[in-house]
């Protein structure tokens, strides 16, 4: 039993299954990757536990083959291969693998020291409607939605990303960010893994499938299998909502590039040990940026201006800066004038930013200095 493939094409099919290999540990099959030659057609599947990612190879030489290896190891010597050709022998209780030499690997075992198969998908999507999802929706979502996720457990729900017909939302209770570019017109709380997975596909159009909590996202090259998370109903959307519609009076536009350098320039002066802030002043010409105790000031000008009103604020540095970055183009909109957020907007994006209360005298923190020309 044996596969001989074009080493390019072989290393790139590894590198996308090897995406799909959480290499969690505590969960040994998250370590592992199979591979089966049926009929001339190659799979290679990998798992993080709750997602399964399986890449499709039409029309591969060689004959019927199944094998588990160990996916770290064997991915990292594919990628180092520089011969026109690999072929992968199946031998006793190793794999052969010849390329610029000759290398064995190691097949695990089960309990019973019986080679390991890896366990099917029996969720049967045959009789189960197709809609069809776009992969630039899912692009916009992981640049901008990804960086207000909640990254511990703490509120699970917050973890994942919700899909209403109006678009999807995600929060770590600090910031929020709406995005205007639905993935499907149903309520559903994707896991954050299913998405990231995304970055194998190549295709604009995506098949998506569901059934129970179970979804299925497949092109002809690329099957993604997984599970929805349970915790829907305890997703705060109603609270969200409220707080996407709160009043800002004022308005302006920045450039991005502007405040990403005035921010890194000012968090060289900012401890992680005291405030991890920088007050924002609204000022007639523009927004200036300072930090505590009047290390380090500057003025950025407007670039255009609604309802003025001299007005100002405290708010986490990285917060503010993660959020700026998720925006994808050169201007950004910013409202201010609510005591309690600051809020984006950049095309079909919201984000709002809940702001730091300020324990400090704002006179002696955001004292006046002399515009900038």
């Amino acid at each position: 039993m044996k596969i001989t493939m074009v080493t390019s094409k072989f290393q790139e099919l590894v590198n996308k299954s090897i995406k799909g290999s959480s290499n969690n540990k505590m969960i040994p099959i998250t370590g592992l990757m199979s591979i089966e030659l049926k009929d001339n057609v190659l799979i290679l599947t990998t798992t993080d536990a709750a997602n399964t990612l399986r890449v499709i190879e039409n029309k591969v030489e060689g004959s019927d083959f199944y094998i588990v290896v160990q996916s770290d190891l064997f991915s990292k010597l594919i990628a180092k291969t520089t011969s026109e050709k690999i072929t992968l022998k199946l031998k006793e209780n190793s794999l052969e693998v010849k390329g610029n030499g000759i290398y064995n690997i190691e097949l695990p075992l089960d309990e019973e020291g019986d080679l390991i198969i890896f366990p099917n998908i029996d969720t049967d999507f045959n009789d189960v409607k197709k809609t069809k999802v776009n992969l630039s929706t899912i692009k916009t979502i992981l640049l901008s939605n990804k960086a207000a996720l909640a990254e511990t457990m703490e509120i699970p729900c917050l973890t994942g990303y919700l899909n209403t017909k109006e678009g999807v939302i995600t929060t770590d209770t600090f910031k929020v960010c709406h995005n205007g570019n639905a993935i499907s017109k149903d309520k559903i709380l994707f896991t954050s893994e299913m998405i990231n997975l995304f970055s194998v596909f190549n295709t604009e159009h995506i098949d998506m499938q569901r059934t129970d909590n179970t979804i299925l996202f497949s092109t002809p090259g690329v099957e993604i299998f997984g599970y929805e998370l349970d915790e829907i109903e305890e997703y705060p959307l109603e609270a969200i909502k409220g707080f996407l519609e709160v009043d800002f009076p004022s308005s302006c536009k920045l450039p991005k590039a502007a405040i990403l350098s005035v921010l890194d320039r000012l968090g060289l002066f900012i401890s992680t040990y005291q405030t991890n802030g920088v007050y924002l002043t609204f000022e007639k010409k523009g927004i200036r940026l300072s930090t505590p105790k009047s290390k380090g000031s500057e003025l950025i000008n407007f670039q255009s201006s609604i309802d003025f009103s001299e007005y100002s604020c405290l708010i986490d540095i990285e917060l503010l800066r993660s959020q700026i970055n998720a925006v994808s183009e050169d201007m950004i909109e910013m409202y201010y004038g609510n005591p309690k957020a600051i809020k984006i907007i950049s095309g079909k994006i919201t984000q709002v930013i809940a702001l730091l209360e300020d324990g400090n005298d704002m006179e002696e923190n955001s004292q006046q200095e002399e515009d900038e020309e």
